[in-house]
């Protein structure tokens, strides 16, 4: 496995690992809009949510980004770990491929998007913060 850190907003406990998968073949799963009111054109399938029982709770999701999706700055009161499943994942100007595994400590910054689209698997251990 090759491990790097990225440029931009990171915290020194910022990971990136490079797994080697190619795309990952999803089974016909439902998607739903994700916050459409602040999130342009992103849909989610929940794994789960603990959020409800407890409001710092952690959550799971597959996320789809559709072309030309945008998600807003956010800050991240705990970890996040993203696994880029299919297409090009772009967060905070770097591109990341099937098979890129981010983890993001908290503290950090970022916002995403996806020229073609992308679908990931988002794991955060306590909800974000909106930035913008």
């Amino acid at each position: 496995m090759n491990s790097a850190h990225i440029s931009g907003n990171q915290s020194p406990f910022d990971k990136v690992l490079k797994l080697g998968l190619g795309p990952v073949e999803l089974p016909d799963i439902a998607f739903q809009p994700y916050q459409p009111e602040l999130r342009k054109d992103v849909l989610i399938h929940v794994l789960f949510d603990n959020k409800p029982g407890d409001p710092k709770g952690s959550d799971a999701a597959l996320i789809r980004y559709l072309p030309g999706s945008v998600t807003p700055r956010h800050l991240h009161m705990g970890y996040e770990m993203v696994l880029v499943l299919q297409g090009e994942y772009v967060e905070n100007d770097v591109t990341y491929l099937p098979g890129a595994l981010i983890i993001r400590a908290p503290g950090t910054t970022h916002a995403m998007r996806s020229d073609p689209g992308c679908t990931i698997l988002a794991m955060r251990d306590i909800p974000v913060q909106q930035l913008t």
